[in-house]
């Protein structure tokens, strides 16, 4: 019970201070500048972004505290633990290079990398939980849609 709760926790800390700080940084670049700048078609109104990350880190969390719940070695849980926490940071670091440090070029340098780090997580995932793999999904399909949108801003400006 205790080893579960513990994981639980970590697999939340580590989503929640992702989030915290995602969000702080975007809020800074909303006052800013963001307004700013040529945006490219399909990007959703402002407001949408806040439901999608929120249901984002959801799953998330949960994907994580399944592999922490499923993995049978050490190893798998050094490969999980790993690749989450670098598509964690990538993601911070994607956030801070294109809305508060206003570096469009980087943070579209930074995305592909998220995008290539979390594609990596999820193979790490499916091999310890199928769950846990498709509960990323949908957190693939948003980075891709954040790269266009992130692209097509370095392009339009």
């Amino acid at each position: 019970m205790a080893l579960r709760f513990m994981q639980g926790l970590y697999s939340f800390v580590l989503v929640l201070i992702t989030a915290l700080l995602a969000r702080y940084f975007t809020e800074q670049g909303m006052i800013s500048f963001y307004d700013t700048l040529d945006i490219p078609p399909g990007t959703p109104e402002n407001h949408y972004f806040s439901y999608a990350w929120s249901g984002i880190y959801v799953l998330l969390f949960l994907s994580f505290f399944i592999v922490l719940r499923s993995r049978k070695t050490l190893e798998q849980f050094e490969d999980a633990n790993a690749m989450f926490v670098s598509q964690l940071f990538l993601q911070i670091l994607s956030t801070f290079s294109f809305f508060y440090m206003e570096q469009l070029t980087a943070s579209a340098i930074v995305i592909v990398l998220l995008d290539i780090v979390t594609a990596l997580m999820m193979h790490t995932f499916f091999f310890i939980s199928k769950w846990a793999f498709a509960l990323t999904v949908p957190y693939l399909l948003w980075l891709l849609f954040a790269t266009y949108l992130n692209i097509f801003v370095v392009m339009l400006n």
